[in-house]
């Protein structure tokens, strides 16, 4: 099998190790990610500068690894357009951090992952928090090697894994979630004339029980499918049934 491993926390991040070496019973490993820190950068990709790559040999026991200058997706990209290796699979991480709810959004490691799908391999992203990265250590083998034998991987989604709380010493189960709010609000601090800093707090939300926020919260793995679409056909259908928003409607009011 050949895996594909990338981040967005660079190159040299300690997740990236672990995940490294606890998958290479799995197959050959190919690891392409950023040279410096890219937390944030969900799917944007480099259109207009050139990527600048650097080889790393065999990195962590892969058969090959190089850092790009560039974001998240695009060393999904570089891997999978340039390598001439068949992927049967990426993995993205071990993300330094929760990554549920609307972390979702900002996501470079769900970001790397999701265009790995799109560009026909299936992919998984996996984040923990920093001081919880060793019940991924522990278990992150079996967790993969599971979705693998069990054919649960396949590029109709990502499956966005997290690790629960720092708190817990142990995982209490693993759930089934969906993707939960877990908003956060921004504060800007006046430096100079011409500089802000940016301060995020966390802004406490309602979350139902089967959320991937409150799967963290109580200590449970959460496995969350991502598809690619934003689309609701619920919310389109409950909008063409008020009259002034059918379509009809909307076309007699603009055209005629």
């Amino acid at each position: 099998m050949n895996i594909l491993l990338v981040n967005d926390d660079g190159i040299r991040e300690e997740g990236l190790k672990v995940l490294a070496q606890a998958l290479a019973p799995l197959g050959d490993l190919y690891i392409v990610a950023p040279e410096e820190h890219q937390s944030g950068q969900s799917q944007s990709i480099t259109i207009y500068e050139p990527l600048k790559i650097k080889h790393y040999g065999s990195l962590y026991g892969s058969k090959l690894a190089i850092s790009v200058e560039g974001k998240p997706a695009d060393c999904t990209r570089i891997a999978i357009g340039t390598l001439n290796v068949p992927f049967d699979l990426c993995v993205s991480g071990i993300n330094s951090g929760l990554n549920v709810g609307s972390d979702i959004l900002y996501s470079g490691t769900v970001g790397a992952a999701t265009e790995a799908m799109i560009l026909g391999v299936p992919a998984i992203a996996i984040s923990a928090p920093k001081k919880g990265l060793f019940l991924a250590q522990k278990t992150v083998y079996e967790v993969v090697k599971h979705l693998i034998d069990t054919r649960a991987v396949t590029t109709d989604y990502v499956l966005n894994i997290n690790y629960p709380s720092s708190k817990f010493q142990q995982i209490l189960g693993v759930k089934w979630t969906r993707q939960g709010l877990h908003h956060h609000t921004a504060k800007f601090e006046k430096v100079d004339e011409y500089t802000y800093k940016t301060v995020y707090e966390l802004k406490e939300t309602e979350e139902s029980l089967d959320s991937d926020v409150v799967a963290f919260r109580m200590g449970y793995l959460s496995i969350t499918p991502l598809i690619e679409s934003r689309y609701s056909e619920e919310v389109v259908n409950n909008l063409k049934k008020q009259k002034q928003l059918n379509p009809t409607f909307i076309y007699d009011k603009i055209v005629k």
